[in-house]
């Protein structure tokens, strides 16, 4: 006999989508799977549209009135330790910390839905899953890949022992917690995304869509914790399941410019893999719908394959923490300085979009080093094809090489931070300086540095939250808001509003929305540094019929 469907709500806590939309892919997978086996299942951003998340939460368990509520957790902080608006800041260092804001939202799913049985999950909360769960009060937890195991929750609660025989399982056991082995993950034919979470629908179209073609990471890079997340293993998607998914997006998702496939790195383990997907891109002509992004490592990168990227319109970040091979060496690199520079003059004769994704102060880091790295920039200067992303210091996580290095040295040199239980708190290992004064010299040296733009502030609220309700079809309530915001953030989301309002056949409502910002921004004191607004303003209004 078939199992009773749930109602599952599954919430995205990660509060950086704020600044950084980044869609819950992992959520929309589960939720895939949970839905082929008949279970309602709801995403839910718990930010938004309001700014308090208890009243968004009121809202969404009074809407939902799930029985099962998981909780993905994407992120505890941003990783960065010199954040410019952060409000977690201690000695050398300044940067965002979730966890007590993931603690206030367990209370008022606590004080709302007390018999509702919670599970935690997602890339943060694999990395120290006993931690967590202690902290948050929590009984349930899965870690590494969740979509079969939850389902197994669903159908085993309240039965402790078959819960206690489920695979990735973390479970109250005594006073203790239990964390069953790890199943091999595989993909299978309910494991492609034929539909994907409209709420998120504005992420889509500015961020990109994520599609996912394999998982694992063969790597020892000393900071990072994919390893433990994805498993050491490579598992690949098959490519013609691969071309079948971004034909569906292309299909559904016409605002959707943008596809960042979300390997750990992309031409890992070899080439042999991603070019035959890249042809297979090319030969179904995708690559003229679409503009196509990824993460990749400087080895293997040849001329066949850049040439090959080069006609399918990819655009690379590419990981190359150090210029330094001092230091790419202490830190588990599987390249070095020859690969970074074969790699940016490639991608400079096939005009590939490169972004270098560097780390300044890793173990074995010194000013020496810096300054061999900073140099190196300078030689290959930012042009149109070419931009440089910088971070400072290693955030330390349970189980990585760095964590090893720092408890194998045994003492708190080059340590910023608070080392705390399954190192859930900001903890930074950083040579030969603080972060902040790290940050400093390498700013006053390099006449290009990083800026990030990483601020919570109203007028992005604002425009994300109209977007937000857009996205579910809640038009009256966006109207309303886009009414009540400020001209910045009307201005900022009046394209994506009108474009959702004509598509929709709600062309008064654009009309309204048109006519008011156009009033307004002629009014503005601002008037003159608004002509270009005024202008696409008005084209849109002529786009529209003559009303009446």
């Amino acid at each position: 006999m078939a199992p009773e469907p749930k109602r599952v709500l599954l919430l995205y806590t990660d509060k950086y989508y704020l600044v950084k939309q980044v869609y819950p892919f992992g959520l929309d997978l589960i939720a895939n799977h949970l839905r082929q086996f008949g279970h309602y299942v709801t995403i839910e951003f718990p930010f938004l549209p309001n700014a308090d998340p208890e009243s968004n939460l009121k809202e969404i368990l009074e809407r939902t009135d799930p029985d099962f509520i998981g909780l993905g957790f994407r992120n505890l902080d941003t990783t960065m330790s010199c954040e410019q608006y952060g409000e977690h800041t201690g000695p050398g260092y300044k940067t965002y910390y979730f966890f007590p804001e993931l603690k206030r939202l367990v209370q008022i799913l606590r004080n709302h839905r007390s018999e509702a049985p919670i599970i935690a999950g997602g890339g943060a909360f694999t990395i120290s899953p006993v931690v967590i769960l202690e902290r948050l009060g929590i009984e349930y937890g899965i870690v590494g890949q969740g979509e079969e195991p939850l389902r197994q929750f669903l159908e085993a609660f309240p039965d402790e022992r078959k819960i206690s025989d489920i695979p990735n399982m973390v479970f109250k056991y005594g006073d203790d917690f239990h964390v069953n082995p790890v199943r091999s993950y595989t993909f299978q034919e309910l494991s492609t995304l034929h539909h994907r979470e409209e709420k998120f629908n504005y992420a889509y179209e500015n961020a990109g869509l994520p599609v996912q073609v394999k998982r694992g990471c063969n790597q020892n890079c000393s900071y990072c914790v994919e390893p433990f997340i994805e498993g050491r293993r490579f598992i690949f998607k098959n490519q013609g399941e691969v071309i079948e998914e971004l034909m569906t997006i292309a299909e559904k998702h016409a605002g959707v410019k943008t596809i960042f496939f979300v390997d750990t790195e992309f031409n890992l383990p070899d080439l042999g893999y991603c070019s035959v997907l890249v042809k297979e891109i090319m030969k179904s002509g995708l690559h003229e719908h679409f503009r196509f992004s990824s993460q990749f490592l400087p080895r293997p990168f040849d001329h066949a394959f850049a040439k090959l990227l080069a006609e399918a319109g990819f655009a690379i970040i590419l990981t190359c923490d150090s210029f330094a091979d001092s230091v790419l060496e202490k830190n588990g690199s599987s390249y070095r300085q020859k690969d970074i520079i074969e790699t940016i003059e490639l991608c400079e004769k096939f005009s590939i979009d490169c972004t270098l994704a560097l780390i300044f102060g890793l173990p074995g880091e010194t000013y020496d080093t810096i300054n061999h790295t900073i140099r190196q920039m300078m030689y290959y200067t930012p042009n149109a094809f070419r931009r440089y992303e910088y971070t400072v210091g290693g955030r330390i996580y349970q189980g990585t090489p760095l964590c090893h290095f720092v408890e194998q040295q045994g003492v708190d040199h080059n340590l910023y931070g608070k080392k705390s239980a399954g190192h859930i708190e900001p903890y930074y290992y950083c040579s030969p300086a603080s972060p902040m004064k790290l940050k400093a010299y390498i700013e006053r040296t390099l006449p290009f540095p990083t800026i990030y733009q990483n601020k919570f502030d109203e007028t992005r609220q604002q425009t994300l939250a109209i977007s937000y309700l857009v996205d579910q079809n809640r038009w009256h309530e966006a109207t309303a808001r886009y009414f009540e915001s400020d001209l910045t953030a009307r201005a900022s989301v009046y394209d994506y509003l009108f474009r959702k309002l004509v598509d929709s056949d709600r062309t008064e409502a654009a009309r309204d929305i048109s006519e008011h910002l156009l009033e307004a921004l002629l009014q503005s004191k601002k008037s003159a540094e608004n002509k270009d607004q005024v202008a696409v303003v008005q084209y849109y209004l002529s786009l529209l019929p003559t009303s009446g």
